[in-house]
């Protein structure tokens, strides 16, 4: 009884290790590495969009809010565009933020957006 046990639970493990290291077939097609996916998005040397830092994104957009990023490193920088991009829904929501902080802003924000949603 344990050996019949045993070989079941043997040649079950094997079947799931045998169909787990099968490549899985989509309708699309025939699969694709990542080298392959690459090259098509850097084909010919021609890119589908440029390669952008995280610090080039924070600058341009602390340049469209009108911050002033000299003097300052890429963690205040990021909190202040994150604070401005807050004021500026809060804004667009009709939210009063005179005396409010970061957190309560988010919040009244997160509380329109839901009544919103809840009145569509």
């Amino acid at each position: 009884m344990k050996k019949k046990t045993m070989s079941y639970v043997m040649s079950g493990a094997l079947s799931i290790s045998i169909l787990g290291s099968t490549p899985s077939l989509t309708a699309a097609g025939p699969a694709t590495t990542k080298a392959e996916t690459a090259s098509y998005k850097y084909r010919d040397g021609q890119q589908i969009k440029g390669i952008r830092d995280f610090s080039d994104v924070i600058r341009e957009q602390a340049a469209s809010f009108g911050i002033d990023p000299a003097n300052k490193d890429i963690e205040t920088l990021a909190r202040e565009v994150r604070e401005a991009k807050v004021q500026q829904q809060a804004a667009s929501f009709g939210i009063n933020t005179s005396n409010k902080d970061f957190q309560t802003l988010k919040q009244e924000i997160r509380n329109a957006q839901q009544s919103l949603n809840a009145k569509r």
